[in-house]
């Protein structure tokens, strides 16, 4: 075979400075840089994704080798106000030791952004500001980001519908994006967490109606449910946002944030509120285009359901669950810019991306916060 490279096409890359291939961001550091945005003034997060690398302390400076001991990142201790592991990375005595007297937070985090637990110090004095700043939040401005969070969940659902409009569906399904439409509209007009949670629910009544324009009549999906899901549709869109909100509970410890305290959402309903916040615009632009499109394409069908035993409800196989979970990373690793200003990488790294800049939001109480573009 003979083989030529596209000088058009065709770079040389490096580790050291970081890429995107395929859709997956690659560098000594996971998320790649993203230019001066910072949880706390003067001090930066130090991210860390080499596999089988080490973080390790040596005379005040902070050092990340590749497992053959070579040198990727030094930075001044002084510099650092969290270190955030991904995946298989190891940290010294020494690291473990300064964070906890420096309360200095180490995150661990799985290769795909999956929150597995941190060091605290005892005295936590800055973990404690974090939390204070969430917690001060005026009523005011928790209502202003929870708008916000409604707005970029119903843009999304009304471009997901918008994108499978077809002559055969277009009575039926364009009615019902002019009125999710309609209700975006009035979200400005309510200033209570009450108020907006009945509009996003009415949108998200008439958006899963759409959705059942969309899909096989054969899988048997009428809207949405639950615990136990009824229907393959439902228990697919239950196993992904299950993965959903796991990454996003990590991208918001990452950020320095406490996952527990939600703008939209409730405390109460023992979750992580503030990570259904940040999932929320997620859900479509990820896990519900995962579903359709691979129920529409004959790879989720019935045949991949097993009834519950003790409920009226069905599972997914495993060969599903796995099917979705390959899906699920190939959307999650497709590379985008023009989403955010001035911001391009995978949408996993937006994720981490839109956590900072609501922790941003929410420590600043002035820098706005706003949804992915998606057309």
């Amino acid at each position: 075979m003979e083989l030529q490279l596209q000088e058009g096409n065709s770079a040389v890359m490096s580790f050291d400075e970081g890429f995107s291939f395929l859709g997956e961001d690659s560098g000594p550091r996971y998320p790649t840089p993203e230019g001066t945005l910072q949880t706390e003034p003067g001090r930066k997060t130090l991210m860390v994704a080499r596999s089988g690398g080490k973080v390790r302390l040596s005379k005040g400076r902070v050092i990340v080798e590749s497992k053959d001991k070579v040198q990727l990142v030094s930075v001044p201790q002084s510099l650092v106000s969290r270190i955030v592991c991904f995946g298989p990375v190891g940290v010294s005595a020494g690291i473990r030791d300064w964070a906890l007297r420096s309360d200095i937070h180490v995150v661990y985090l799985s290769r795909t952004g999956n929150y597995l637990g941190q060091l605290l110090a005892g005295g936590a004095k800055q973990r404690a500001a974090r939390v204070r700043a969430q917690l001060a939040l005026t009523e005011e401005r928790r209502i202003e980001l929870a708008r916000s969070i409604v707005t970029a969940k119903v843009n999304k659902q009304i471009v997901l519908l918008r994108r499978y409009v077809r002559d055969e569906n277009r009575d039926d399904l364009v009615p019902k994006i002019e009125f999710m439409k309609s209700l975006r509209g009035q979200l400005p007009q309510y200033v209570t967490s009450e108020g907006l949670m009945g509009v996003e629910g009415a949108a998200a009544k008439t958006y899963y109606e759409g959705l059942c324009l969309l899909l096989p009549v054969e899988c048997g999906f009428s809207g949405r449910n639950r615990r136990p899901p009824r229907d393959i549709v439902n228990a697919a869109l239950s196993y992904l946002y299950a993965l959903l909100l796991a990454e996003c509970v990590g991208a918001l410890v990452a950020a320095g944030l406490d996952p527990a305290f939600g703008c939209l959402h409730s405390e109460s309903r023992g979750a992580p509120a503030l990570g259904l916040d940040l999932m929320e615009e997620f859900r479509p632009y990820v896990v519900d285009l995962v579903v359709v499109h691979a129920a529409r394409k004959g790879t989720l069908t019935v045949a991949d359901q097993e009834p519950d035993q003790d409920k009226p409800g069905v599972w997914l196989t495993k060969a599903a669950k796995q099917r979705l979970v390959d899906a699920y990373e190939l959307r999650m690793l497709q590379s985008t810019s023009g989403a955010l200003p001035g911001f391009g990488g995978s949408i996993r790294a937006h994720i981490h991306r839109q956590a900072k800049r609501l922790a941003n939001a929410i420590h600043s109480g002035a820098d706005e916060f706003t949804g992915l573009s998606w057309r």
